[in-house]
């Protein structure tokens, strides 16, 4: 069956499992799933799903880069062969504005003289490219991820010819990472450009973005996912409100008008300066971020005494941090997982105290079977 995408309909590219399904045949069978997942569970309600446009909805790209300088090809290294890759600088799931600037990339990879890295025989400087444009403020940052610090005289040589042809890229950074296993991001980040960020904005809140932030790829799904958990808030008439794994704060952010404490708890001290320096530019006086280790704060929790939680974990879930929320035994508490079976094995433990009073689903990645989901739990 052929699709909207030419990389699917040729083989080329099958990173969209889901393509050749109709897009309300999709929902149905993530509904179908997470209900399946779910289904040792009981719950109030289970709400309609929130769903995407299925193309030019990414607003971030992450592309490995392989070929030669001459030539080089921005998208997937090959599975089987990982010194080949795919071009995929044509892919309809990007924002246009990420489409049209690949070409320049290109010629500025060739001009600059980055060799793209071969894995096995370990050579080369130029491992990919990370771009995130923001659709609001019109402005879009660029990483190039280096195996180390050679090529950098270069790219700042010729750095301004991709911002005087674009001039939306506000921000270029190189990222290093000198290691040989499959990790694009390492934890050294130098800045090519004076501007070290960009703004960018969610609803009414402006945010200063770094490269090394994390941000959902789909901005419009992610927006009322932050507006869907605000006003469940809302509608919990609650007074304290405890955000874990809360980034640079979006969901503290949406939530600041319906609560009168919040507490955001992040690792990143980078992203957690940015919150605060939100939370002062908004003057959000309720608004309260610290860079800690979820895991680790128990005895703050049990002091600051929330009547809601919101946690919005990574891929593998709460791990240890279950055991200290079922110590804590908040009210309410708001879940926001990316991945179905490790939510389900953490609403395993918080089952024995918390009732899920509804469930659902935003549709962040459209065309492949991954979803975000947002439940609430109340305590029995």
């Amino acid at each position: 069956m052929n699709t909207f995408c030419s990389y699917y309909n040729e083989g080329i590219c099958r990173s969209c499992d889901l393509i050749a399904m109709d897009y309300s045949d999709q929902i149905t069978l993530k509904e179908n799933h997470l209900k399946k997942t779910l289904r040792d569970f009981k719950w109030q309600n289970f709400l309609p799903t929130v769903q995407s446009k299925n193309t030019d909805f990414r607003n971030k790209a992450k592309f490995i880069v392989t070929g030669t300088t001459e030539h080089p090809l921005i998208g997937l290294a090959d599975t089987i062969d990982l010194d080949k890759g795919v071009d995929l600088s044509g892919c309809s799931l990007h924002l246009q504005t990420i489409s049209e600037i690949l070409p320049a990339i290109k010629r500025f990879i060739k001009k600059a003289n980055l060799t793209p890295y071969q894995i096995k025989s370990q050579k080369g400087e130029l491992k990919g490219i990370i771009l995130f444009h923001s659709e609001e403020t019109r402005q879009t940052y660029l990483r190039f991820v280096l195996r180390s610090k050679e090529s950098i005289d270069r790219i700042k040589k010729f750095h301004q010819d991709l911002l005087i042809e674009h001039n939306h890229l506000g921000c270029i950074s190189v990222n290093i990472q000198p290691v040989s296993h499959a990790i694009l991001e390492g934890e050294e980040e130098i800045f090519i450009t004076e501007k070290m960020s960009i703004s960018h904005r969610l609803g009414d809140i402006e945010f200063d973005l770094n490269p090394r932030a994390f941000i959902q790829t789909n901005q419009k799904v992610a927006f009322e996912l932050y507006k869907t958990a605000a006003l469940w808030i809302k509608e919990a008439n609650v007074t304290k409100m405890l955000e874990l794994y809360c980034g640079q704060g979006a969901f503290s952010f949406f939530a600041a008008p319906f609560v009168n404490e919040s507490l955001g708890v992040e690792i990143n001290p980078e992203a957690v300066a940015v919150a605060n320096q939100t939370a002062k530019k908004y003057k959000f006086s309720n608004l309260m971020f610290k860079s800690s280790d979820a895991s680790k704060m128990e005895k703050e929790l049990f002091a600051f005494d929330p009547d809601l939680i919101l946690v919005n974990p990574p891929r593998r879930g709460l791990g240890e941090t279950v055991h200290m929320l079922m110590q804590e035994r908040s009210q309410r508490l708001i879940y926001s997982s990316c991945h179905a079976d490790t939510l389900c094995e953490d609403l395993k433990t918080l089952s024995e105290i918390y009732e899920i009073k509804r469930v659902q689903i935003f549709d962040m990645f459209p065309n492949t079977h991954h979803y975000e989901t947002l439940v609430e739990l109340k305590l029995k």
